[in-house]
């Protein structure tokens, strides 16, 4: 990669610097949260503190709380990547993330993945590493912020095309005594939902009916249909009642310049399929000094070891689709391997792995040095490093024992950042108050992979090794002003330079303006001892991000090539600049009991392909729009009662205007001009004809095939989120919900399962109202009876509404600051659908919004059980 010169460097460095992160970015506040912050200044959006985060849910599905979030795991395996999205789609890349900023710095920027390989034109996600968020365990939070508006996002300029996830880690409080807490937590997890498939005899009646009715010998003679019964169960040889363990122990305190938190953490869980399990080891230290009366030390640290046992990516179609009639074990006990019964599920769970083993390194320094009355200044130094080395097994040609392939894949990534602020802050007259800030920041980034495949077939064994190193550099300089008036009338506008390696030299080179403007309403005279309104901001603002600060794969457009079962998949590089506009409302009703939030926005992202040889060509342009509204109520509040609800909702759409290469006619999903994004473009299944066969719309006798068209999108248009807290003397419950409405999923799983005319696999039993001449009115073409893939036969709604967590806690003991609380709680308790499959919301091809709304028979998702208990001492 290209790297930008020396020269260029000492110029950016040079310059004085804008503390453009998160916590120095708002200048507004939403509810009760915590005074302090990484900068001294206070966050924008943030949406869970420490009394509101659930101690077992994924920080990234919490972000559901939000309006207009979308939270998506890659699947159901322990570890599992969740693909975020904010405001929808901005970008058409391949890993399209948000950027996760920790404690002031940009992080988990390696968040790839390796190639996508296509069945049937559907594309499924081989995740490298774990999620990255797993580094920090729920309990070492402080709080979470999300960024997604125009004016906050071009703050990041290269890097906040797809919104900013901020999160801050905790600290103890000056003045404090040493607090010791415990939280701990173990239960239990089990499949939510499992597939309705054919038993035995019902697979062997089936199959011997679409072999007579194909002109093929029957596989199966009445004798043997006649002695079957129920058959192996495959999911249940497969899936099991798995447990789950977590232990946090931290310590915080202060004195009167120090303020410290120590914190250590354990996660062990098995997985819901055999022979997969996580585990995790986390460290956590912080430490806050004041040296001087003007000079602050600010050092914080954070480590961890993950270890998993997944299973091979198509365990779970295979346990699916495995024939009913043969059983998993020999009658000695042995598992059943003889290669006339195909492959055996159960063997494969327990004999083929990956096994990824992650280590984190995060690690801050900074010096903030008051310079005068009005001014600060400071310096940070961040480094990240990464590790992931996996190894995995697979047979090959069969399930000889004798063919198998062993690969070991060793990826590290080390990242150096500095950053170099000076911020200044004054109000004249006591109307007129000023703001200006100067940043310049540097992040030099090194990668190196490298990777052993062994092949073994009999006694031949062939070895192939591939090694490479790339190195990446983003140089930001920027400036952020504000003028605020009378405390009513705020002006706040920025401009950030960036300069990136990712991109050939004449790619490189970005500018984000940003601007926003406020009024403060409810400051206004006739509002100001209004007994209704106790608060109104009206807001409106643009600005301008991209993607050229994005690594590791983040700015790669992946194309689906045509051809037999989908022809494969090619990556290119793509060069994206987003223009965003919004505007919005806050409003605080009856001493902000009701807090009401409403925003509207519209974003234009501007596609540009890049050649190896640095050749560009345009791509067309994403259009997107939406509207989003949360209210917040506090509807009781006294020493023994608490009740608060949000409430978030967002309509969302996207769509694509261009030239973008054509996916051929084996593919499920194609995005041309004036399509929604993630469009799934097919046949339209019209049911059996009068001979049972599968009849499209539009087919007639000179095109028997049918007329393809737009058959709906893999992206939700409405999302809804709920949040509950509630408190009566020392029992609480707290309660989160959410849905997606208005997309449709595509299920490889059914793509087998569902089709008459899938010789040897087995099927749902939806193939039990198949057609015949006795039952003509049915959906289901007759046996032998072949299904488009391409068709909307497979296609379901995604619409569901699901209970993500559920926490009641009861306060066992308190003494003052000291206290004791036992718990239970659940996560996935409950999903409310029609979708035939493990689960609606997952994303098998990660976070690629081209490809959204794919169920590529991923890890099934589970629904889990806890009893916890916390104390403080």
């Amino acid at each position: 990669m290209t790297r930008l010169s020396p020269l260029s460097s000492l110029l950016l460095l040079s310059l004085p610097a804008l503390a453009q992160q998160p916590d120095t970015l708002a200048l507004r506040r939403v509810g009760a949260l915590q005074s302090d912050s990484i900068n001294g200044l206070i966050q924008d959006e943030v949406i869970v503190t420490t009394s509101h985060l659930s101690p077992f849910l994924p920080i990234q599905e919490q972000l559901r709380q939000v309006a207009g979030v979308q939270a998506s795991p890659y699947s159901g395996a322990p570890g599992a990547q969740v693909a975020v999205r904010l405001r929808g789609a901005a970008s058409l890349a391949r890993n399209a993330q948000p950027l996760y900023v920790v404690d002031g710095m940009p992080v988990y920027q390696n968040m790839g993945e390796s190639e996508l390989p296509t069945t049937l034109g559907v594309q499924s996600t081989q995740v490298y590493s774990l999620n990255p968020l797993l580094n920090l365990p729920n309990q070492d939070i402080e709080s979470v912020t999300v960024l997604r508006g125009a004016y906050e996002t071009a703050a990041y300029g290269a890097q906040g095309q797809n919104g900013v996830i901020s999160i801050t880690t905790k600290l103890g409080r000056l003045n404090q005594t040493p607090q010791v807490r415990y939280s701990g937590y173990g239960g239990v997890q089990q499949v939510r939902r499992r597939y309705d498939l054919l038993n035995a005899r019902q697979y062997a009646e089936f199959q011997n009916e679409a072999a007579r009715n194909t002109g093929f010998p029957e596989p199966f003679s009445p004798t043997q249909v006649a002695g079957l019964d129920e058959g192996t169960d495959w999911q249940q040889e497969v899936l099991r009642v798995a447990a789950l363990q977590e232990h946090h122990l931290s310590v915080a305190g202060g004195r009167s310049a120090t303020r410290y938190y120590v914190g250590a953490d354990h996660l062990r869980q098995n997985g819901i399929v055999e022979n997969s399990q996580l585990r995790r080891y986390a460290l956590r230290a912080n430490v806050q000094q004041q040296l001087t009366p003007r000079l602050t030390l600010d050092a914080r640290a954070g480590a961890s070891q993950t270890e998993a046992r997944l299973p091979p990516e198509n365990l779970a179609l295979n346990m699916l689709t495995a024939a009913p009639v043969f059983p998993a074990r020999l009658p000695n006990g042995e598992l059943n391997d003889d290669p006339q019964f195909g492959i055996n599920p159960l063997s494969q769970a327990l004999r083929q792995t990956r096994e990824p083993r992650q280590r984190q390194l995060l690690a801050r320094l900074e010096l903030r040095q008051q310079l005068g009355q009005h001014l600060t200044a400071s310096l940070l130094g961040h480094a990240e490093w990464n590790h992931l080395r996996r190894t995995s097994l697979s047979r090959i040609g069969g399930s000889s024992p004798t063919s198998e392939r062993r690969q070991l894949e060793d990826r590290q990534r080390r990242q150096l950042s500095y950053r170099a602020a000076l911020s200044y802050g004054r109000t004249l007259a006591g109307r007129h108050a000023f703001t200006a800030h100067l940043q310049a920041y540097r992040q030099d980034v090194q990668q190196h992979d490298s990777s052993e495949t062994r092949t073994t077939s009999g006694s031949a064994q062939v070895i192939e090794n591939s090694r490479s190193q790339n190195e990446y550099q983003l140089l930001t300089a920027s400036l952020q002003t504000g003028y605020t008036y009378a405390g009513r009338y705020e002006l706040q506008a920025s401009l950030r330079h960036d300069g990136s390696s990712a991109f050939g030299t004449d790619q490189r080179q970005q500018w984000s303006p940003g601007a926003q403007l406020t009024w403060h309403a409810g400051q206004e005279a006739f509002l100001k001892d209004n007994s209704i309104v106790s608060q109104l901001d009206i807001q409106a603002g643009m600005g301008r991000t991209a993607n050229t600060g994005n690594f590791y794969g983040q700015n790669f457009l992946v194309f689906v090539l045509g051809g037999s079962g989908g022809g494969g998949v090619r990556a290119t590089p793509i060069r994206e600049v987003t223009t965003q506009q919004d505007a919005g409302l806050r409003a605080g009703l009856w001493h902000n009991k009701l807090l009401v939030e409403a925003s509207a926005y519209q974003r234009r992202t501007a596609l540009t392909t890049v050649s190896l040889f640095g050749r560009t060509d345009d791509a067309g342009m994403l259009h997107a729009r939406g509207l989003e509204l949360s209210l917040t109520g506090t509807w009781l509040s006294s020493s023994r009662w608490y009740a608060g609800t949000t409430l978030a909702l967002a309509t969302q759409q996207s769509r694509y205007n261009g030239d973008q290469q054509s996916w051929g006619s084996s593919s499920v999903q194609l995005t041309a001009d004036g399509d929604p994004l993630a469009n799934f473009r097919g046949l339209r299944y019209l049911g059996p004809d009068a001979t049972g066969q599968a009849r499209y719309a539009g087919s007639t006798p000179a095109s028997p095939e049918g007329t393809y068209e737009n058959l709906g999108s893999g992206l939700p248009a409405r999302l809804l989120g709920f949040t509950q807290h509630l408190r009566y003397q020392r029992l609480s419950l707290q309660l989160q919900a959410d849905g997606a409405f208005g997309h449709q999923v595509y299920n490889l799983n059914n793509r087998y399962l569902d089709d008459p005319g899938g010789f040897y696999d087995n099927g749902s039993r939806r193939l039990l109202s198949r057609w015949t001449p006795a039952n003509p009115n049915t959906d289901v073409p007759a046996a032998g009876a072949g299904v488009r893939s391409g068709s909307s036969y497979f296609l379901q709604s995604g619409n569901h509404v699901r209970l993500s967590s559920l926490l009641i806690s009861y306060e066992l003991w308190k003494q003052a600051a000291r206290s004791v609380s036992v718990w239970v709680g659940g996560q996935n308790l409950l999903v409310l659908t029609n979708y035939r499959g493990f689960d609606p919301g997952v994303s098998s091809a990660g976070a690629d919004a081209n490809q959204a709304g794919l169920d590529a028979g991923a890890y099934p998702t589970a629904r889990t059980v806890l009893v916890g208990v916390r104390g403080e001492f």
